[in-house]
């Protein structure tokens, strides 16, 4: 493991945190301290919860009725994702007709509960506003400590920990 290791396409080094999360902004699985030059494809394929979902040892929630039909759940990805049973991704490219487009949309509006999961953990979290200068092992330890408590928080003083506007909401009009 050398230094280059942890520089990543942005010109700096860091770590990777791969976490998937629920519609309520909580972590519901992480992975931490992948290297910083690494893809999201990459750290995601040699994850346990990759191997899980292969194996079938990860059980995705049963399909629900809503409106009507039966929809499963699935983990959401953008386009360096593979596709798979349990993983969608949008359509690549640009030439989409007006149905891909909008499966693509709607795609990504459901990929905002993660951003917006690591915009609220960093919002309150304020040691992730600079570099964490310490060994890779704390730094591991100090990023664990953050989702537990981001997690512990959501559910105990959802009222005050989430700020406004980092969560998407809608007018129903």
């Amino acid at each position: 493991m050398g230094g280059s290791d942890f520089h990543n396409y942005k010109g700096f080094n860091s770590t990777n945190l791969m976490a998937i999360c629920d519609a309520k902004y909580r972590f519901l699985w992480v992975d931490i301290g992948s290297y910083g030059r690494d893809n999201d494809a990459a750290v995601f394929s040699r994850s346990d919860i990759s191997e899980m979902m292969h194996t079938g040892d990860a059980k995705l929630p049963a399909a629900e009725r809503v409106d009507g039909y039966f929809l499963p759940y699935y983990l959401v990805g953008d386009e360096i994702f593979p596709l798979r049973q349990w993983l969608m991704k949008p359509y690549p490219g640009k030439q989409l007709d007006i149905t891909q487009q909008i499966f693509n949309y709607r795609l990504s509006r459901s990929r905002r509960s993660i951003e917006n999961t690591f915009g609220i953990m960093s919002s309150k979290f304020r040691i992730f506003r600079s570099p964490i200068i310490a060994n890779l092992d704390l730094i591991d330890l100090i990023v664990q400590a953050c989702v537990v408590l981001h997690n512990y928080l959501l559910l105990t003083d959802n009222a005050r920990y989430v700020p406004t506007g980092f969560i998407n909401s809608y007018d129903k009009k």
